[in-house]
């Protein structure tokens, strides 16, 4: 039995199916997904096969539920995660003012790297500048790690934390009807609506925020 967590001993091409089901799963759902990537797999199976010919069988079997214009799109994600730009984690210490202005060169050094749009290289840059300018006002600085996500997901990663004494009124805070002068309700808060995934801890030991954007 073939086993899609990843590339099967003796496979075709040499993509990994977990990279393959993220992408597929995204249009199609996971249960249809491991469908045509088994089929795909099992009609390939003892033929010399690149990872070109692969993606194209597992496009044809993608484009029936989802049409033409949709299958585009899954042919050039899944081109992509067959050829995925290494790009290494970035951390940044933030420390002080001038580090808020590198951690947005990061992002927008990371961005361009991966071809995302300009107006995804807006948002991760303010997501970031936010992090950063919380840490440098309200915890005496703290560490920012930007990287792509995983497993051919079309998203960045950032994680912000800090050893400060954690964020008080945090409810309040994330309702909105928390009002502050120093203007830190507004920095978490704007940091939560541009992004697509938002945690937060907080405590007296310090603040832990985890985003990503997808792109």
């Amino acid at each position: 039995m073939t086993d899609l967590r990843g590339k099967p001993p003796g496979a075709p091409g040499g993509l990994d199916d977990a990279a393959l089901l993220s992408v597929l799963a995204r249009y199609v759902g996971t249960a249809r997904a491991q469908g045509i990537l088994l089929r795909a797999r099992t009609e390939l199976r003892g033929r010399p096969a690149s990872d070109s010919q692969l993606i194209t069988r597992l496009v044809e079997g993608v484009r029936g539920f989802i049409g033409e214009t949709e299958s585009r799109k899954v042919f050039a994600d899944l081109t992509r995660a067959a050829s995925p730009k290494t790009i290494e984690a970035i951390e940044i210490d933030v420390k002080i003012e001038a580090d808020i202005a590198r951690a947005r060169l990061a992002a927008r050094d990371i961005c361009m790297a991966l071809g995302t749009s300009a107006l995804i290289l807006q948002k991760l840059a303010t997501v970031v500048s936010e992090l950063a300018r919380n840490q440098v006002l309200y915890a005496g600085g703290g560490k920012l790690v930007i990287r792509p996500c995983p497993n051919g997901r079309r998203c960045m990663h950032v994680v912000g934390s800090d050893k400060g004494g954690g964020i008080k009124n945090l409810p309040e805070i994330m309702s909105g009807k928390y009002k502050s002068r120093s203007g830190l309700g507004l920095g978490i808060l704007g940091t939560k609506r541009l992004s697509d995934k938002f945690e937060i801890e907080t405590g007296p030991t310090g603040t832990r925020i985890e985003v990503e954007v997808n792109y």
